[in-house]
């Protein structure tokens, strides 16, 4: 038996989230690519980059938003828009603006983001990891942990099933400086509701950007305990994709998955362009435990090839679809 691996490096604009219906379009746009080159005979796991959820917050403020040309600026412009329900958020909760805001624009963000995603996997029969969302709880058609914080805002990945189904929602447990107090003031996630999930292509586990990283996170050590045979690793890189960032990238599912073997397969799909002043980078890669599937022929641009990798995208700031299909990760 075999299945398919699908990363989408995705290059983004805030024009992506002019609405949602613009939201929508873009990323039905991208997974026409990806299945246009796909075996409809196979099951298939797709993978979006981290923070595309952002869109979906765009999608629901004014143009006005969108023309700013600071992230800091496009949030204040955001919060005069929504500063009632921000200013309610912010009293009631006792929380900073920026989590308010969020709170503010939860309905109708976790909306768009879930019927968008849900859409698209039904739509194409996939199994597909969303990328991620700056998400409340609160707003996931899932039971809330009895610990809730009502005021918590992770920054979540969530997984569907080919019929539209939400399977299960994975929080960033290492947050970087934008995302903390300075920035969108998110909250990490509990490390102890770290889980698997069961899927025809095998178990997968889900591991936001840092997360799969080691010693930053205990997450993909955790996966493994747990008997995860497949990572994916949503990410956006917010800086230049130079040779030290390169060999530095190789610390996370490279290492867990060919240097450690703790999964036999591995998806890192990563975010490119700008967004506002924040402009990202990277090289998106399909990766395999088994030598004989990926030899050593590829590898990050400036630092040489690696056994491996399956796949590659040839740019730092382009938009590619990766695609690999590979034995059962059960097989042998």
């Amino acid at each position: 038996m075999r299945i398919q691996l699908i990363a989408i490096q995705m290059r983004w604009s805030p024009s992506d989230g002019r609405s949602p219906e613009a939201f929508a379009a873009r990323l039905e746009g991208l997974m026409v690519r990806a299945m246009a080159q796909a075996d409809p005979r196979l099951p298939t796991l797709v993978a979006f980059p981290e923070d595309v959820g952002l869109l979906a917050a765009l999608a629901v403020l004014p143009p006005a938003v969108h023309a700013q040309p600071t992230m800091a600026a496009a949030m204040a412009r955001a919060l005069r828009h929504c500063l009632l329900p921000a200013l309610w958020n912010r009293l009631r909760h006792r929380v900073g603006w920026a989590r308010a805001l969020l709170l503010a624009l939860q309905p109708r963000l976790a909306r768009v983001y879930l019927d968008t995603f849900s859409a698209l996997a039904a739509h194409h029969r996939v199994y597909l990891v969303a990328g991620s969302a700056p998400l409340a709880d609160a707003f996931l058609p899932l039971p809330a942990p009895r610990d809730q914080d009502p005021t918590a805002v992770h920054n979540t990945a969530c997984l569907f099933g080919p019929d539209g189904m939400l399977l299960g929602i994975q929080r960033k447990v290492a947050l970087i400086d934008i995302e903390g107090p300075a920035g969108l003031d998110l909250a990490p996630g509990p490390v102890e509701a770290i889980q698997v999930f069961p899927t025809p292509l095998g178990r997968l586990g889900i591991a936001v950007c840092l997360d799969a990283f080691a010693p930053e996170s205990p997450v993909r050590e955790r996966l493994a305990q747990q008997g995860a045979e497949i990572l994916v690793q949503p990410s956006a890189n917010p800086g230049p994709w130079t040779p030290e960032q390169q060999q530095d990238w190789l610390r996370g599912s490279w290492a867990a998955t060919v240097a450690e073997g703790r999964f036999a397969y591995a998806v890192n799909p990563m975010m490119t362009g700008t967004l506002f002043d924040l402009a990202f980078y990277g090289q998106s890669a399909l990766i395999a435990r088994d030598p004989a599937l990926a030899p050593g022929s590829l590898g990050y641009r400036d630092i040489g090839p690696r056994p491996g990798f399956l796949a590659v995208a040839q740019g730092d700031a382009t938009e590619e679809i990766l695609i690999a299909r590979v034995p059962h990760p059960q097989v042998g």
